[in-house]
Parts: C-alpha cells; structure tokens; sequence
C-alpha cells in the first residue's frame, strides 16, 4: 500500500509540482514538499508562498504537490510530504476510529463556501426527497458536511429519504447535474459560483445555516512535531505571509488564481478571491469550537464522534509562538 501511495507521489511529482526555491539557494535550503487536497482559492496563501519564493527567507525548499485522487492523509504516510493542507476531515475521522497520529496546527478558514443547487423543478430541499444528491468524494468534507445538514437542519435521513452518489472531483458533481444524472449537487467555492452563473437554483447556503468547520487546515504527524518542529514553524510561518499577500496584493493573488485554477473564467476568479478575502483569516489559529462542532457534524455517522476529546485533534502552539512573537503584527505594518 505505501508503495503505491508512493508511487503516485513520483506520478503527481513529475506533473504538479512547482518549485518555491532558488537554483542558487537550493544547496543551503531545507526541502519541504507539501501536500494539498483541492483546487480552490483558500489554497492560495499556500500556492503564494512558493510562488513568490517565501520559503527561502525561513531557510526552505518550498513546493506543493496536488494530491489529486490520493487522499491527502495518505501522502503523510509516505514520510515524503510531512505536511499537507486540507479539510479537517480526514484528521477528525482517524480520531474517532482510534488513529491518533493527526493533528491540525492551523485553520486558514472555518467558512466553508458552500451550497446545495438543484435543476429548477426542485424548488426546496424538502423536494429532494426521493431524489438523488452528487456529494464529491465519498466519506470527504462535502459528503460529511451534505450528510449533517439533511438529516439536522431539514429532517431527511440520507441512504433512506435521499440517496446520495459519490462523484469524486468537485467538476464531476456539476457536469452529473448538467446531464441530469443527478437531481441537486453539493457546489463550494469556485464551482458554486459556477453553478450560480449557470442558472442553477441555489437551495441552501451552508455559511447561512451558520455551520464552521476545520475546513482548510494544515494538518501533520505527531511524530512530524516530535523529530522537527522547526520545519513545522517555519511552514506556517510561510503560510501566514501567504495569506497577507493574499490579502494584500490583488494582482499577485489573481496571478496564483489563473495559474492553479486553469480554465476558469475571469469573472469566477474575481468572485473567489472576494469571497476568500473576506473569510481567511491573517492569524490562522486552530479553534477548538470549531473542531468540537466538526466533531458533531461527524457523529451523525460516527456516534462515538461524541466521545473524542476536540484538544487532541488540535496544536494550538504554533500560532501561538508565531502570533506573540509579533511577525503577524509585523506583517501587518508593511
């Protein structure tokens, strides 16, 4: 099994991976490739830092590798990538099955960008009833996140009142509603605004219901925090500048935009960076709420969910040295 996992590493390797360091500097830098599950702008702190070459004044290698269909958790398990960003969802699933191993050092958003769009004669999400939802990939955050607001906010019980299908990559959601595969579709950020722009009607917004999830997350090894936690500071220190050049620097953020999100058009990159503006955060703190109220969404499937103590999923001593250090304050002063 690892080997294959590292094979795909080599695969994703030769295909996605972008250099953050200095031809010159690459001899005295320590190498980091790290790991992320998605191609949506609140990965753009991350795709900034390598590619404004942010590693080198913390002494780092810097490049990101996609993680495609290879779960994000399973590049952690190569002992290649040693630090990925990605939903919390994979961490607090290993928890509550008795993996502990995982643990989330920094939250780049809790907002999670998404909503539930039918094709026109569903007119509500009582209508879905009976009907079929395309939930991305199976047992992930859109799954998860699809699960907990049928059955808590709207009283349908999943595999019974809806089926759910499993299409994999959030594009394939969309194209089995356009192909009326599927009756509604789970849509984050970019592709809600694509399904927006497409007609589709907008049955619920999961930010409007009030839900907050560890929803783009550094996630590492306990083990990782133990052999290297030097590595650990300097990555989130970089993923910091990412965000307030994010923040900062329009151009360079729609730059890193065109790049990763190839193909989308101007009008759905501008929204996506408007929209992740405004919901990053330029301290990116673990939140202990947060990961309590994933825990609860997950229970739904995972009733021992109930059980796990949040204070283990989490690190909160990385933001913390960071942010009391002042570096965000001194960022901010720029």
């Amino acid at each position: 099994m690892i080997q294959t996992i590292r094979i795909a590493v080599g695969f994703f390797s030769a295909v996605w991976l972008l250099d953050g360091g200095q031809v010159f500097a690459a001899a005295r830098l320590e190498a980091l490739t790290v790991g992320y599950s998605n191609i949506t702008a609140t990965y753009a702190p991350l795709w900034l830092a390598v590619e404004e070459h942010v590693g080198v004044k913390h002494g780092l290698d810097l490049k990101a590798i996609y993680a495609g269909r290879v779960r994000p958790q399973q590049l952690l398990a190569t002992g290649e990538v040693p630090i990925v960003v990605a939903s919390g969802t994979g961490t607090m699933t290993s928890h509550i099955v008795g993996v502990k191993d995982q643990v989330l050092v920094a939250t780049i958003t809790s907002k999670i960008g998404t909503s539930l769009f039918a094709k026109a004669e569903v007119k509500s999400v009582e209508d879905l009833k009976g009907r079929t939802i395309a939930t991305g990939r199976p047992a992930a955050f859109l799954d998860a996140t699809v699960r907990y607001v049928l059955r808590s906010k709207f009283n349908l019980i999943p595999d019974r009142d809806v089926k759910l299908l499993p299409t994999g990559e959030p594009y394939l959601g969309l194209q089995a509603l356009e192909r009326g595969v599927v009756d509604a579709a789970a849509m984050s950020i970019p592709h809600l605004f694509i399904a927006r722009k497409a007609g589709f009607r907008e049955l619920v917004s999961f930010d409007k219901l009030g839900l907050e999830y560890p929803y783009t997350s550094v996630v590492v090894l306990r083990q990782t925090i133990a052999k290297n936690s030097d590595l650990v500071e300097k990555f989130v220190k970089c993923l910091v500048e990412g965000i307030y050049i994010f923040k900062t620097n329009k151009a360079k953020a729609l730059a890193a935009l065109r790049r990763y999100m190839k193909g989308a058009d101007e009008d759905i990159l501008e929204e996506s960076y408007q929209h992740t503006r405004a919901t990053i955060d330029d301290a990116p703190h673990p939140s202990l709420q947060v990961v309590k109220g994933g825990l609860d969404m997950l229970s739904l499937q995972y009733p021992q969910a109930k059980q796990i103590d949040a204070s283990q999923i989490i690190d909160l001593s990385f933001m913390k040295k960071i942010d009391d250090s002042g570096f965000i304050r001194a960022l901010a002063k720029k």
